[in-house]
């Protein structure tokens, strides 16, 4: 990390989806991006002015709004009153199942490569952003052994048909982000009871394999990511500092407008 750097937030740890929204919206060359380790995370580094800006996922494509992001941004304590929107950015989802192979040999390259060799992985991804992770072989795995499935709850969301299918009577334990439940699969003790729902790149940070690629209902999923920044911050005279705006960059702006109505009989 850069001190002279301006930080950007993401949901993390590193090969999250966030991450890889975050490596298309900024120059590597030019910004740190730290993960953080929830969304509200992401929000509190941003009010905080420790960080400049944060990248958070708000909807996809197949499951909807990100309920975690949407109730920060309405903001019913009035935690982060200073906090707006200035640039979004719509990323391809492709999610695997990824872990051990429950047949008894195993990739010696996966068995010998440590953590520390796949972040030189990411490192070169980083400074290439529209690089994309070597295709995995086509293996067709068994999913017997299989009895506990990590990932973001959006991302099961995303892949019910596959798991009503294939995983029916696994137990789905939810975590913090997708690249987290990569993580918690490749630290089990005893390997090959448990998997996750990530991406080829995670799979390839945490030397798992790639049991099944493309598990998510839609070919066609996509998630929208915003990125945060704080408003101006008041100058010395008690005037707030506002960039001039052109009519034409105003014609690009929107709006994120949160209202509540009063109680009344249902069907009213």
């Amino acid at each position: 990390m850069s001190e002279g750097k301006p930080k950007v937030a993401y949901l993390g740890p590193a090969a999250s989806y966030s991450h890889q929204a975050a490596l298309a919206s900024f120059d590597k060359e030019e910004y740190d991006l730290i993960p953080q380790v929830s969304i509200k995370d992401v929000f509190t580094s941003i009010q905080s002015g420790t960080f400049i800006y944060g990248i958070v996922p708000f909807e996809n494509s197949t499951y909807g709004t990100v309920l975690f992001t949407l109730d920060l941004l309405v903001d019913r304590e009035d935690a982060f009153p200073s906090l707006l929107v200035c640039g979004e950015v719509y990323l391809p989802v492709h999610h695997c199942l990824v872990g051990h192979s429950a047949r008894k040999e195993q990739p010696q390259e996966v068995a010998s490569s440590s953590i520390d060799d796949k972040r030189e992985n990411i490192r070169g991804l980083e400074s290439q952003p529209n690089a994309t992770p070597s295709p995995s072989p086509r293996i067709e795995h068994d999913f017997k052994h299989i009895s506990t499935i990590y990932s973001h709850p959006a991302a099961f969301g995303q892949c019910e048909t596959f798991l009503s299918t294939h995983l029916k009577t696994a137990q789905q334990e939810p975590v913090s982000s997708t690249s987290a439940a990569a993580e918690k699969v490749a630290q089990e003790e005893v390997p090959g009871k448990s998997c996750a729902i990530s991406s080829k790149l995670a799979a390839d940070l945490y030397g798992l394999q790639v049991l099944k690629e493309g598990i998510q209902d839609s070919n066609d999923n996509e998630t929208r990511f915003f990125i945060l920044r704080k408003d101006s911050e008041p100058m010395d005279d008690g005037k707030t500092s506002m960039p001039t705006v052109s009519p034409r960059d105003e014609e690009k702006w929107k709006t994120l407008i949160s209202f509540t109505l009063p109680r009344q009989p249902s069907g009213t």
